[in-house]
């Protein structure tokens, strides 16, 4: 256990020192395989990917199940949030005897964790790793994933990236919210790729972008659908920029949102190459992506268990079971995102689109750049995420926005606390904060990340 905290640190520390490397020096990095970086459980992921997609529908089942059962029983036993849980749902994991049982399993909510302090519905394990989750919905639940979850996640990542002919030793340039201080553009030797600050405007660093498009064989774009989109548009208007691109640009990733329709044409006229979106999220149940159609979303089931159940009303909610996570469980975890089932092979969800999809909104700054609110709430995990309830946006002209802070009533946390608790740095905005015990919900009661009446 004490060697697996200390390889833990190492990696994390070692990630940051490769990140502040000097570009000629850490370039040296993308020659060495993910398989050495990552370790075994990279290499055993790929290939029981590559294992399961050759099975049939009746093996497939089989194995879902053995790893569903193996979960349900290490939470019960081990977990408190769980074990109360199914004891207060009539839930006995001794009946769950075939694929076909778990059904029967309890859904469990953000809602239903939220009531519980993080250890009472964690469990200790060597080297795990403390995240948190807003989603669009602005719902932030902090929790821990294990110490192998980002070399499983990588390992079905490059094999999304694969159908657009992804290298690993291939180029990116990445436009993910990344907030660089001052510089424009920075190199990143982990996954090979310079990274654009999104929070300076384009035109800021347009004469860095052309020098590394007329140094470098930039062959993919990735990040954000509403940021590639703000880029592609700038491009019309800057033609020497994707005239550049053109020449070895081979895809484009859209990661983290939903890409609207409106993005994506653009995104896809401008720059003349291929897209691929996929479906994720923070808490690492679900990853599914575009395998043969755009906005249908085929499940990776060697990721996590992924099903769509039916609700009250008729919807489809897209459910998810985390096979591994032993740290944080995550077990027929509701992700609230509403879907229509496509295809169903004999119990298995095999395709589906999603109906209400996570579409990236901006607000504009005191000179009408945007900004991307995926990038700015949870680009830059704030601390506020680990007390709040809820956080939204309002915003009624350029420059000037209010943060709506939802907190529990018996809550006694200021406004200044809030602000030091957030990381609103090279944002030409000023924020007003109001603290509310409820949040501002739709007429279908949802909670939406930008709101536009208050």
């Amino acid at each position: 256990m004490i060697f697996k905290k200390i390889k833990t640190k190492i990696i994390v520390r070692l990630k940051k020192i490769t990140e502040n490397l000097p570009e000629p020096v850490s370039k040296l990095l993308v020659y060495i395989p993910f398989s050495w970086r990552l370790g075994k459980t990279y290499t055993k992921s790929q290939k029981k990917i590559n294992k399961f997609n050759l099975l049939n529908t009746k093996s497939q089942k089989e194995i879902i199940y053995k790893k569903t059962k193996k979960i349900v029983t290490y939470a019960y036993k081990n977990n408190k949030f769980y074990n109360k849980f199914y004891n207060k749902n009539n839930f006995e994991i001794d009946k769950l005897k075939s694929f076909e049982d778990i059904k029967y399993i309890p859904i469990v909510t953000k809602s239903d964790l939220q009531k519980y302090a993080l250890e009472v519905r964690s469990n200790e394990q060597p080297g795990r790793i403390k995240i948190n989750s807003g989603g669009t919905s602005g719902k932030p639940l902090v929790f821990y994933v294990d110490n192998n979850s980002f070399a499983r996640e990588w390992a079905h990542m490059h094999t999304i990236w694969k159908k657009l002919g992804y290298k690993k030793t291939d180029l990116k340039l990445t436009f993910r919210g990344k907030n660089l201080g001052s510089k424009s553009i920075k190199y990143n030797a982990v996954h090979n790729e310079y990274i654009v600050n999104t929070y300076k405007s384009l035109e800021e660093i347009k004469s860095d972008l052309l020098n590394i498009l007329s140094k470098k064989n930039i062959k993919y774009i990735h990040g954000y659908p509403s940021e590639i989109y703000n880029f592609a548009n700038f491009c019309l208007k800057n033609k020497s920029l994707v005239d550049k691109l053109k020449e070895s640009l081979q895809g484009i990733f859209f990661g983290s949102e939903y890409p609207p329709p409106i993005y994506r044409d653009l995104i896809e006229d401008v720059f003349e190459a291929p897209t691929i979106s996929w479906y994720g999220h923070s808490e690492m149940a679900i990853l599914a992506y575009e395998k043969s159609d755009k906005y249908i979303y085929e499940p990776m089931q060697t990721y996590g268990y992924c099903e769509s159940v039916k609700d009250e009303n008729g919807k489809f909610h897209l459910v998810g079971t985390s096979y591994y996570n032993t740290a944080s469980p995550f077990i027929r975890y509701d992700t609230e995102d509403i879907i229509e089932p496509v295809l169903e092979d004999n119990g298995i969800l095999k395709k589906f689109e999603i109906e209400t999809g996570r579409i990236g909104n901006f607000i504009s700054d005191k000179y009408e750049n945007k900004i991307s609110l995926t990038a700015l709430i949870f680009g830059r995990h704030h601390k506020i995420f680990e007390y709040v309830k809820f956080v939204q946006i309002y915003q009624d002209k350029p420059g000037k926005a209010t943060i709506i802070i939802s907190l529990d009533k018996e809550q006694r946390i200021n406004k200044s606390k809030i602000k030091e608790d957030m990381d609103l740095t090279n944002v030409d905005i000023d924020f007003e904060i109001i603290l509310r015990n409820d949040p501002i919900k739709t007429e279908s009661g949802k909670v939406p990340l930008r709101i536009y009446n208050i």
